[in-house]
């Protein structure tokens, strides 16, 4: 019964962190030359309040690639690379693009750079695949654990309830560590 109680509680305990995540704004408002741009990142549109501009945007803040399609069909691109905290970028339009017609693709370009994402970190999954099996090893057989841990180096040794209770603990707070290690 003990058992039973232990995995659902961890099961909960993943359940509750899968449920923290947050998916941010579908759409933003940027002002800039006193004109107002709304960003809708599901559908990848800009808005001036005149014009729709559409846009596609590649990559994180290490390295991305922004092409914006105008109204008429022309199109601005924009990409940069990043190594260390040096950052560059080169860019481009097709023969029909006009900047005095429509807003600039410079200014399209600073505007969507507020939706790069962050360069996503690489994650220690042997670590973290060892948090999460001493865990649940403690969390479901802390007798077991307790052995290997202390009931070696005595004769006919038993853990008292309090011994038990604290290395289940300790298994509980791998799982959760190990848990967060991954989504953070």
């Amino acid at each position: 019964m003990k058992k039973i109680f232990a995995v659902m509680l961890c099961v909960l305990l993943v359940m509750s962190l899968c449920a923290c995540g947050s998916s941010g704004q579908s759409t933003y408002t940027i002002r800039r030359d006193g004109k107002e741009y709304v960003v809708d990142r599901v559908s990848k549109k800009i808005s001036d309040g005149t014009h729709t501009y559409r846009y596609s945007l590649d990559g994180d803040s290490g390295g991305y690639s922004i092409n914006i399609t105008y109204p008429d069909g022309s199109t601005y691109w924009w990409k940069t690379q990043s190594s260390g905290s040096i950052v560059t970028g080169h860019g481009g339009w097709s023969n029909d693009y006009d900047e005095n017609r429509y807003v600039s693709g410079e200014t399209l370009c600073d505007i969507l750079e507020a939706a790069v994402p962050e360069k996503a970190e690489s994650k220690n999954i042997l670590l973290i695949l060892v948090l999460l099996a001493v865990g649940i090893f403690n969390t479901v057989s802390p007798h077991t654990a307790w052995y290997l841990e202390n009931g070696w180096r005595f004769k006919n040794a038993e853990p008292s309830d309090l011994a038990l209770g604290m290395t289940r603990l300790a298994g509980i707070v791998f799982i959760a560590v190990a848990i967060i290690t991954f989504f953070v």
